[in-house]
């Protein structure tokens, strides 16, 4: 028993010294760019029971690195990033009751000593929606390095989380295709008049009427998007080609998931004007219909980012 642990404590130390003598600390700074697919990952539920489409975009990336190495292999990495997330979804819509959105009540106040209350609709068709995300990022990862026989040459990997802090949220919906109705409900004792509605005559004056595109008629984009900070996945894996004894070249494909829904929001798509409405002060159909977005809304469900593609870099011994 005696042999047998002094024998173990030899291979012990023998292995220890071995992986001490093989050890080659190293610190390493590193920038990269990076572009792919990206998605916000998103589904766009529809007033009609028709789910919209969600289609994914060009992803764009920048990082800058320090990366320690505690021995030939492994090491930890820090520093900070931006990352560019774009999609796009459209609401299929439509122009019969089914799709149509109650924007509240509201008195047609004229000026003409009867006022008259009617319920403010609106209805959309083939609304298109662009999103542009920005994200300030903040990477904490495991690095995996090798060489291979003949040095030049060699591979990395690398797994870890981001942090991740939304600082530009843009959303655009002009669409050619799009078309927006906005009407006046009229209740006159047994009767009932949709004023404006589909198939009726437009009345322009009052903001009754169908126009094309409202997202550029009525200026249907802005930065406001309600989205949370959050934590996604990183990895990466690539080869290295060594540029000279200071500086490597990499190239490699990586994968970022967000963990976790983003949405920060669920007010309505369309809100009316706010206060009294003076129809005759309206010449323009759809003044004064706000769109908010889609992300602001209970069209969406959860958002979770993700992105994919492929990564270059250049790294430099410190």
């Amino acid at each position: 028993m005696k042999q047998i642990m002094i024998l173990a404590l030899y291979c012990l130390v023998f292995t220890t010294g071995s992986m001490m003598a093989q050890q080659e600390k190293s610190s390493y700074a590193s920038v990269s760019l990076n572009t792919g697919m990206s998605t916000l990952g998103f589904k766009v539920n529809g007033l009609d029971g028709i789910a919209g489409t969600v289609s994914s975009g060009i992803g764009l990336g920048v990082s800058a690195k320090y990366n320690y190495y505690f021995n030939t292999h492994w090491g930890i990495g820090s520093g900070i990033g931006l990352s560019v997330y774009n999609s796009s979804a459209t609401v299929k819509g439509g122009m019969n009751d089914e799709n149509r959105y109650v924007l509240g009540s509201y008195k047609d106040d004229d000026n003409s000593g009867l006022p008259q209350n009617f319920t403010l609709r609106a209805r959309l068709e083939n609304l298109k929606e662009k999103q542009n995300i920005r994200l300030f990022e903040i990477p904490v990862t495991l690095n995996y390095r090798t060489r291979f026989s003949y040095g030049k040459w060699g591979a990395y990997g690398s797994f870890g989380v981001k942090f991740q802090l939304p600082i530009i949220k843009k959303f655009d919906a002009a669409s050619n295709d799009s078309k927006l109705n906005v009407s006046g409900f009229y209740t006159d004792g047994s009767q009932n008049f949709d004023m404006g509605a589909p198939g009726t005559m437009p009345l322009p004056y009052h903001g009754f009427g169908t126009i094309d595109n409202p997202g550029k008629t009525l200026g249907w984009k802005g930065n406001k998007s309600e989205l949370k900070a959050g934590i996604a996945g990183t990895f990466e894996v690539g080869v290295i080609s060594r540029l000279n004894m200071e500086s490597d070249f990499m190239i490699g494909a990586y994968l970022d998931y967000g963990f976790g829904d983003r949405k920060n929001g669920s007010g309505q798509l369309l809100s009316g004007p706010s206060g009294s409405y003076h129809p005759e002060a309206n010449d323009t159909i759809g003044k004064g219909i706000v769109y908010n977005g889609l992300f602001n809304t209970n069209m969406t469900d959860q958002i979770i980012p993700l992105s994919f593609g492929l990564k270059i870099g250049l790294r430099f011994k410190l």
